[in-house]
Parts: C-alpha cells; sequence; structure tokens
C-alpha cells in the first residue's frame, strides 16, 4: 500500500496548484493521509479526487472543514495503527501536543503538522513523523512530504520527499 502524508498545504494562499514534484506521488497513491491546514475545502475535495483521504482539521482551517473532518483519527493500513493530528495548541512541543492527543492510545505511527518542520523520529517504540510542508516550507530549506509504505504482511517503511521548487 502506497500512501501519501500532507499537512500545512495552506492553499490557495500558499499555491494554486499541486507542485509538480507532489503530483506523480499523488497519481499513485492508494491513500492519503493529510494532518490539517488546508485552508480551503476545495483542496480536501482534490485530494480525494486522487485516492480515499484520512484527514484531520487544523488551526488555520474554517468551520466548512471543521464540520467534515475531526481533530484527531485514527486508521489501520494492513495492521499498521495510524494516528493522524494537527498539533496545535498551547505549551509543549508540537510532537508533544500531538503524543498528548493519543495518550491513552496504542499506535504504530503518529502523524501530525503545524510546525512545517519535517521530522521523523522514534519515542518508546512509536515513530513521530511530521512532512513538513509541500507549499510552505517557512524556514525550511525544502519543501517537503512523507511516502508510507505497507506490504500485507504489516512491515511498512516511511521517508520524507523533499524538492526545492514547488513549481516546476
Amino acid at each position: 500500500m502506497h500512501i501519501i502524508i500532507l499537512a500545512d498545504t495552506h492553499m490557495p494562499r500558499m499555491a494554486k496548484i499541486w507542485p509538480p514534484a507532489l503530483l506523480p506521488y499523488l497519481e499513485r497513491a492508494d491513500h492519503i493521509v493529510h494532518a490539517g491546514d488546508f485552508n480551503d475545502r476545495r483542496v480536501l475535495a482534490s485530494l480525494q479526487s486522487f485516492a480515499p483521504v484520512s484527514a484531520v482539521y487544523g488551526n488555520t482551517d474554517g468551520p466548512d472543514i471543521k464540520e467534515i473532518l475531526p481533530e484527531k483519527q485514527v486508521v489501520s493500513f494492513h495492521g499498521v495503527t495510524v494516528g493522524i493530528a494537527h498539533g496545535h495548541g498551547k505549551g509543549k512541543t508540537t510532537a508533544q501536543r500531538a503524543r498528548d492527543a493519543f495518550a491513552d492510545e496504542s499506535l504504530d505511527l503518529l502523524v501530525y503538522g503545524h510546525s512545517h518542520i519535517p521530522e521523523h523520529k522514534t519515542e518508546e517504540e512509536l515513530v513521530l513523523f511530521n512532512p513538513g510542508s509541500p507549499t510552505d516550507k517557512r524556514r525550511q530549506e525544502q519543501f517537503s512530504f512523507g511516502e508510507l509504505i505497507i506490504e500485507e504482511d504489516s512491515t511498512w517503511t516511511i521517508k520524507h520527499i523533499y524538492y526545492s521548487d514547488k513549481k516546476g
């Protein structure tokens, strides 16, 4: 199973179309995970035209998105349990706020966004993954998103995909 992981797309303000470096990945995705900050409901609809989407809302999403998406979500792919949260709030780090949202749940992978900073680390057997942003790199050197590959036997790998130009 080929899953694309996104967060903080902030469209159409930060990009009017999907970056060319991201498009081939969306086109072959079996599923898409988005950790919030779409900014426009049409962005969700656009992603759904590529593959099924599991998503949560972020702090910059309006009522139109908050009425259709949860604040956090747990999904499972071939036995791999994935928690999704945006990670916004006050106090602590973004990763810690995301972890706290699932304090009573057993996860294999926690996907979060908010900071626009790509991160991939393991804490106490839990993999924490922030894909960064494919359209708004802020102070990062490159734009980024994630690619999660899950085999039918539940083995999986996850990595960042980086690129320098969101316009092609």
